[in-house]
């Protein structure tokens, strides 16, 4: 059983192992409402405060999850404007290639398309895109296997058929 860390230099870290997981989540629930360091910082805090109710019950990957997740959604419930932002926009030296641009194109509409799904949706699909098995994702969600089956075809022929 993995241990939680107990001091600054430990949760840093714990930190920089987990940053993929915490990044992802970010990412993905990010909105103009809601940037993502400001998600960042929420899910950190979070994952801070809630160190000492680790239980140990599960892997210490999987309760950041769920602790990322769940900040995530609690942060956009509760988001609370608080100073209008503009956007500001810096042109540079397009230095990309073609295949990077149609990459990017591609992860573009799979963001856009990801970002139309239901909350619990969203969640699962990126655990599935993040190779977490129907079980791990069963217990981060906190729903049964076989739901989290049915679930995860449901999204992929939701999201086939508004990719078409």
């Amino acid at each position: 059983m993995e241990s939680p860390p107990k001091t600054n230099r430990e949760f840093a870290a714990f930190v920089k192992e987990h940053s993929r997981i915490i990044n992802k989540v970010c990412w993905a629930y990010a909105t103009p409402k809601v940037p993502y360091e400001d998600l960042r910082q929420e899910i950190l805090a979070n994952l801070w405060l809630g160190l000492r109710q680790f239980r140990g019950e599960s892997k210490l990957s999987t309760w950041v999850y769920r602790v990322a997740v769940n900040s995530a959604l609690m942060a956009i419930r509760n988001y609370k404007p608080k100073v209008e932002m503009l956007p500001f926009e810096v042109s540079g030296t397009d230095i990309s290639s073609e295949a990077d641009d149609n990459r990017a194109e591609q992860l573009a509409v799979l963001h856009e398309l990801i970002n139309q799904l239901l909350p619990i949706e969203k969640a699962i699909v990126l655990l599935w895109l993040d190779e977490y098995s129907y079980e791990e994702i069963a217990e981060i969600i906190g729903i049964g296997r076989n739901n989290v089956a049915t679930k995860l075809h449901r999204i992929k022929n939701k999201l086939i058929s508004k990719s078409k």
